[in-house]
């Protein structure tokens, strides 16, 4: 701001890019690329860095389009929950037509500069990524309460991103192990939150599966499906080959319990409490999962 009380353009500047990051849901972006790094370690090959730079930002574009046009095609609903309204569209801090120019070149970039710098099956995952999450899940939220079980697919797809960017077979059973526990670690996290803003997704018009059985009970039993699971996945996807090893199964084990003891709490009494405990839980489970599988890849 200079002596007269007027904001400097480069202010201005700074502030509309602020908008635009946003847009991209950082957080949930470096949740993502995680997840693609340790799925590249998990597969082997010795990937050098620049590959997995060139797989991070290309899986980055990739998925920021993502998040910029659900959010795009969400807007009118965000502007109704107050989880949502304060969100860069529908409080008008950017234009509609911005940001689905934002979204589409980001596709665009993402899509082809993985193609060019990486491999064509990891730009035909992100592509596949992309499709279901905003063509596939995102309309169908107001339709069906299955919304979140097709989203899960999406959701654990980085995974194959990343396997698939240090040479791996998608064929490979371990790929499909790493798949499977993200698939299954997002049904406790996307119950626990359906439950905990059921009102706000009921008012903005979403079929979550809390709207359609207000009882919890479906809710809990597939954040019960999902960490039992976990329970199942964690010692194939963190094998024992040695005793080291076997430590970090028995640990991944433990956090997969964890998930299954709050998830049967939730299914005990479903209410927002028990919810919000479920996805503090899931919170922590994902990011100590991976750091086991990573360990146990160096160790193996």
């Amino acid at each position: 701001m200079d002596t007269t009380g007027n904001v400097k353009p480069a202010a201005v500047r700074q502030t509309r890019v602020a908008y635009y990051i946003e847009l991209t849901k950082p957080r949930i972006l470096v949740m993502i690329l995680l997840t693609v790094v340790m799925a590249m370690v998990a597969a082997g090959g010795g990937v050098g860095l620049w590959t997995v730079f060139h797989a991070c930002l290309g899986t980055a574009l990739v998925a920021a389009s993502a998040s910029v046009l659900n959010q795009w095609l969400e807007r009118e609903r965000d502007a109704v929950m107050i989880r949502t309204c304060k969100r860069p569209l529908p409080s008008g801090r950017v234009a509609s037509s911005q940001a689905a120019w934002m979204g589409w070149v980001l596709v665009i970039v993402g899509s082809g500069y993985l193609a060019w710098f990486v491999n064509m099956p990891t730009m035909l995952c992100g592509l596949a990524t992309w499709l279901l999450y905003v063509w596939v899940y995102t309309p169908l939220k107001p339709v069906s309460w299955t919304n979140t079980l097709v989203g899960t697919i999406p959701g654990a797809l980085p995974v194959w991103m990343g396997w698939a960017a240090a040479g791996g077979s998608l064929w490979a059973s371990q790929a499909w192990v790493l798949l499977g526990v993200l698939i299954a670690w997002q049904l406790p996290h996307f119950m626990a939150i359906a439950t905990m803003y059921r009102q706000q997704y009921e008012a903005a018009g979403y079929r979550m599966i809390t709207v359609t059985d207000p009882s919890g009970r479906g809710a809990g039993w597939h954040a019960m499906l999902g960490s039992v699971a976990l329970v199942v996945l964690a010692p194939i996807a963190v094998p024992p080959t040695g005793w080291l090893t076997g430590v970090l199964t028995l640990l991944a084990v433990a956090v997969s319990a964890w998930q299954l003891l709050a998830a049967w709490r939730y299914v005990r009494r479903p209410d927002v409490p028990t919810a919000r405990r479920m996805l503090h839980v899931s919170l922590l489970h994902l990011p100590l999962t991976m750091l086991l599988i990573l360990l146990s890849c160096w160790l193996a």
